[in-house]
């Protein structure tokens, strides 16, 4: 149980007035602590008012000194105008060196983190004692996402333009010399040919009408990623975790679900002991993957943030998969598109926190369920949705509509992505029945244009005077 001594200090004000003097001495310090140093940073209210002086002047390029400073104080700050007038000319008196201002700045602000940290936990202890009918999963849910905005006490800013092209440098010389992919691969050859891979930052939308296999390929990827060693966090608010771990068990043992789940009554004794010798490998080969699973129902985006950063904070994640967008919940206070193009637009930022791809599956409207591809205007809420993810699968199955139109055939169609060929068609092998698509490796089709469908051919109105049949006697 952690204490909390009452007379222990959160506040430095000497490191308060350092920041101020050499502030006041040299203005253009400012730029380099302002985005991430705010007024309220700072514990005594005085030196707060005069820093939104300081911020106030120079955003207007005014020199920001002792008799600028007091002379909007006076004016600005009413009874108390003149009192801090002083308090600012005896502060730059005390000036004499810029040098410090970043390091001291970093101390008002870590002294500021650790106040709110108290004051965060402090409430929380008052919500959780008056309860007031939430729930304990409900407040540390919220409790979560408090200490979360808590923010480091340097901003990420503006890099200079030779940093970023020496990352990028780095970055291809790998992958000129060790083949090193740009994003996490995924299990398909082709696929990973058309987008890259998975790209840490971005968040990639694959939708899919029912029973088209979009759960399946995000599963599949989680897999996939976890028993390559990396970190893999599962949303399922479709699933129980019993539910998942079934459909991994067939794809890694080719086992038939049907069975795994107690629907296999039709398999013969045979059968069913091959089925069994397969299972054991297959879950101890599972016990090994990196990936942990979530299956609450009832999950907001704030909600998902907060416990991929709480798992973050123990063991660097790379890759976020969610089951799926329209099952999450919503505030309902506006317009549903609106509202879920907000709940990606926070896993965006999700994505980008914690620099790792965030995989989001997504329903289309069953109005456009006739057979086309479907194109991103078929997704449910699709304007927000479409601003905001990087990259849009679709999967589609032809023999779906018509069991002849190339059975087996899953196409992936790129519906959207940066930097990469939008409308390309990546073809995938159907292995439902153990859970998992693989490599095509049937005969090639034309993706262009849909396939046309075989007009049947014409009756004949009658035998033509010379043909073959006549000439070989056939009277057929």
């Amino acid at each position: 149980m952690i204490r909390h001594d009452e007379d222990a200090q959160t506040f430095n004000i000497d490191a308060e007035m350092a920041v101020l003097a050499g502030l006041l001495l040299d203005n253009d310090e400012l730029a380099n602590v302002q985005d991430w140093l705010a007024p309220e940073d700072f514990y005594s209210p005085d030196h707060s008012r005069i820093y939104e002086c300081l911020l106030e002047l120079c955003g207007e390029n005014k020199l920001a000194d002792a008799i600028t400073v007091g002379e909007w104080l006076q004016d600005k700050a009413g009874e108390d105008g003149r009192r801090l007038a002083l308090l600012a000319s005896g502060i730059a008196g005390t000036a004499y060196t810029r040098a410090n201002v970043v390091p001291y700045a970093e101390v008002v602000v870590e002294h500021s983190r650790m106040r709110r940290f108290i004051d965060t936990c402090q409430r929380a202890l008052q919500a959780a004692t008056g309860r007031r009918g939430h729930s304990a999963e409900q407040l540390a849910s919220h409790l979560s996402t408090q200490l979360a905005d808590i923010a480091p006490a340097r901003a990420v800013g503006p890099r200079p333009y030779r940093e970023v092209v020496k990352k990028f440098a780095a970055q291809l010389r790998d992958r000129h010399l060790n083949g090193t992919p740009i994003g996490l691969p995924t299990p398909w050859a082709d696929v990973n040919k058309a987008i890259g891979g998975l790209r840490a930052g971005q968040v990639i939308v694959i939708a899919a009408r029912s029973n088209m296999g979009k759960s399946l390929m995000g599963f599949q990827l989680a897999r996939f990623t976890g028993l390559r060693g990396h970190q893999v966090v599962e949303f399922s608010m479709e699933m129980v975790d019993t539910d998942v771990v079934a459909r991994d068990v067939a794809a890694m043992g080719e086992i038939p679900l049907q069975w795994l789940v107690g629907n296999g009554e039709h398999a013969s004794v045979e059968d069913s002991d091959v089925y069994w010798a397969k299972a054991a490998p297959a879950m101890d080969g599972l016990m090994a993957a990196s990936v942990l699973i979530d299956d609450d129902p009832q999950l907001s985006a704030p909600q998902i943030v907060a416990r991929s950063k709480r798992v973050h904070r123990r063991k660097p994640v790379q890759l976020v998969v969610v089951d799926h967008l329209h099952e999450m919940t919503l505030p309902g206070k506006q317009d549903e598109a609106l509202e879920r193009g907000q709940a990606l637009r926070d896993l965006k930022g999700l994505a980008k926190y914690l620099d790792c791809p965030v995989v989001v599956l997504a329903q289309l409207n069953r109005a456009g369920a006739k057979g086309e591809r479907p194109k991103v205007t078929d997704i449910r809420g699709s304007g927000g949705i479409e601003e905001v993810a990087d990259v849009i699968l679709f999967v589609h199955r032809p023999d779906v509509y018509r069991a002849d139109d190339r059975p087996g055939l899953v196409e992936v169609i790129v519906g959207k992505g940066r930097n990469i060929q939008t409308g390309a068609v990546v073809s995938l092998r159907n292995e439902y029945q153990f859970q998992r698509a693989v490599d095509w490796d049937g005969p090639a089709y034309e993706f262009d244009e849909q396939p046309q469908q075989k007009k049947p051919a014409p009756k004949p109105l009658g035998r033509r005077l010379g043909s073959r049949a006549n000439r070989s006697g056939n009277d057929d």
